[in-house]
């Protein structure tokens, strides 16, 4: 019988103390086990320690209370023991054999490791809590897809896309908010993460919710979510800094225009001089043929006027030429599309445009190896190239051309892309300006010779198209710089082959132009075979075709007028007689307004632009009897 005092203590003791026999049946515990373990007293001492005691801790348990002896020392050991809420706690044990065979033992939750283990639940958990809070309050827009798929979309990426909740975007298919013209981008990056790297950092378009533009640059990685093979993609806005670099590129491009007018006038005046020239002589000796000559001369001078408009057309192809590529050089931003592009087209094209200057200062050379296609925009490679030319051509003196070169080298680049070097015999840069050439406003040209910003935005365009631009140069020795681009991906769309165009039936058709020659020029082209009908201008047509009795074929209508624009005459023809509509060809000079762009945008494909290629008429006209 334990005395009051020691009955006491036992039971107010912070320690837990208890008593059991041999089996490991608890056969007394103070309260200190209740607040410990959070059971009550009668249940720890129904089950006894084999229900609460880790199996794998339970061996050490049994061991001790068979092997303890009385008045040998305590024995020290450690077990987990199962609490209330179905944790475990680690127990220290102290305990002695007595003479009566139990054994009396005293526990305390071993120092640290309960609380180490229960620190770093609470530190996991608060760290989930503050990363989704750091994920939900990104600056930057973040979400997550599967099977391009939207599984997650962070309020930042929402707002960016004009969305006011995640659920909005959930199962949403991820093209639906990339540009197409994109699309072969976010593929070869889909190809990247796959193979389990994390994509590079891309500029990318989005498509916010009402149809407006995002510019982006995004990564992307492979990661499991919620148990399924993911991709996490972070996106930051720079939709601002895009309109900065598209200001600066207009900087730039007015820089050009006094190179461009100068190439463009050397072009165009040396087959426009022996146009003019050959056709005046021509008509002169037409005039000629209705006087009284002989048999001969009359030979004679048919056979000089057939050469001199031959030559005359040809000039005329070659004006033809250098007005498209400069149209297309004159593209704005809102009109650029990436397609796949030979580089040798901008490049011979910018080549035209410096050559003014260039045969004054140096040689030039040219090497072309077979390269492939690179998916771009026609207009944005023509500046870099012409940027790069122009600074190759500054950088050599006037006067000394034939010991100066500038030197063109197009070839495969790494990784199956291209390379096109532009190297000159000029000045050279020297070492502690080189690293700062590619910073705006920053020129080694006097005052007056340049902006400072054409080679920052040529490495801007470059790199927007997933390639660089880099320089070699030594003082005196001269400057290679190198445009490096990525091959386009194959198209997943084979190109029909081409067809012979069939055999026209004679049809009915009108011409509306409020440009007489050009619509009589156009009626010759068409051919005496079918009855074409004019019209002088919108007005007029839309007369013509509102008369029930008028039945036409095809239509052809100048997209431009002063009185009434192609746009409309079409818009009354679909209201008023929808049969008709789908036989229009639209007539156009190249100079597109936005409506423009956006009404061709709406229509089938069926325009033809001036000057007229007599293949392509012939195909459209064909096409709209093929529907008629």
């Amino acid at each position: 019988m334990q005395p009051q005092w020691a009955q006491r203590f036992f039971e107010l003791s912070t320690d837990m103390f208890a008593v059991m026999d041999r089996e490991g049946r608890l056969l007394q515990v103070n309260a200190a086990w209740t607040r410990e373990l959070g059971w009550r007293s009668e249940t720890l001492l129904a089950g006894g320690a084999v229900r609460f005691v880790h199996p794998e801790d339970l061996g050490y348990v049994r061991d001790w209370l068979r092997a303890a002896r009385p008045n040998e020392a305590p024995v020290r050991f450690s077990s987990r023991w199962r609490c209330g809420d179905g944790t475990w706690k680690r127990l220290m044990w102290s305990g002695v054999a007595a003479e009566d065979g139990l054994v009396y033992g005293t526990a305390h939750p071993e120092p640290g490791v309960e609380d180490e283990s229960r620190r770093v639940e609470e530190e996991l958990r608060r760290a989930a809590l503050g990363f989704h809070k750091l994920i939900e309050s990104l600056p930057d827009g973040l979400f997550v897809h599967h099977a391009l798929r939207f599984v997650y979309v962070n309020p930042t990426m929402c707002a960016m896309l004009g969305y006011e909740r995640m659920e909005q975007l959930v199962g949403q298919p991820v093209w639906s908010m990339v540009h197409p013209d994109d699309h072969p981008l976010v593929r070869r990056r889909m190809v990247t993460v796959n193979t389990g790297s994390t994509a590079p950092i891309e500029e990318l378009r989005y498509l916010r919710r009402d149809g407006t533009l995002v510019h982006v640059e995004s990564t992307a990685l492979g990661l499991e979510f919620d148990g399924q093979p993911c991709v996490v993609v972070m996106a930051r806005d720079i939709t601002e800094r895009k309109r900065l670099q598209t200001h600066l590129q207009r900087m730039d491009r007015m820089a050009l225009v006094g190179t461009l007018a100068a190439g463009v006038g050397h072009e165009i005046n040396n087959p426009l001089s022996y146009v003019l020239t050959n056709l005046r002589l021509a008509l002169e000796n037409t005039r000629r043929l209705q006087e009284p000559v002989g048999e001969q001369e009359r030979v004679d001078n048919l056979q000089e006027t057939v050469e001199m408009l031959q030559e005359a057309h040809e000039g005329g192809l070659r004006v033809r030429d250098i007005v498209r590529d400069l149209k297309l050089f004159s593209r704005q931003p809102e009109e650029e599309r990436r397609v796949e592009v030979d580089v040798l087209k901008p490049l011979e094209f910018s080549l035209k445009m410096a050559q003014g200057e260039l045969r004054s200062r140096a040689q030039l050379t040219r090497r072309y190896e077979p390269v492939p296609l690179v998916h771009a925009d026609e207009s944005r490679l023509g500046q870099v190239f012409l940027n790069l030319l122009m600074n190759a051509v500054q950088s050599i003196p006037e006067g000394d051309a034939t010991h100066h070169e500038i030197a063109l080298w197009v070839r495969p680049g790494p990784s199956g892309g291209v390379a096109i070097d532009v190297r000159d015999t000029g000045s050279g840069i020297p070492p502690e300006m080189l690293e700062r050439i590619f910073d705006p406003f920053f020129t080694t040209k006097p005052v007056g010779m340049g902006t400072g910003l054409g080679l920052a935005i040529c490495q801007g365009i470059l790199s927007e198209l997933g390639g660089g631009l880099s320089v070699r140069s030594e003082p005196g020795q001269g400057s290679t710089f190198t445009v490096q681009l990525p091959a386009a991906l194959p198209a997943s769309v084979s190109r029909p082959p081409s067809r012979q165009l069939p055999a026209l039936r004679p049809s009915r058709m009108l011409v509306i132009d409020d440009e007489p020659a050009v619509a009589r020029a156009l009626v010759r082209l068409i051919g005496p075979h079918h009855q074409v009908a004019l019209a002088g201008g919108g007005l007029d047509g839309m007369a013509r075709l509102a008369d029930p009795a008028e039945s036409f074929d095809v239509i052809f209508c100048d997209l431009m007028m002063p009185d009434a624009a192609g746009m409309d005459v079409y818009e009354q023809v679909r209201q008023a007689r929808p049969e008709l509509a789908r036989r229009f060809i639209f007539i156009t000079g190249g100079s597109f307004t936005p409506r423009a762009r956006r009404f061709l945008e709406t229509v089938p494909d069926r325009w033809l632009e001036k000057p007229f290629d007599e293949q392509r008429l012939r195909r459209l006209i064909g096409e709209v009897l093929g529907d008629a």
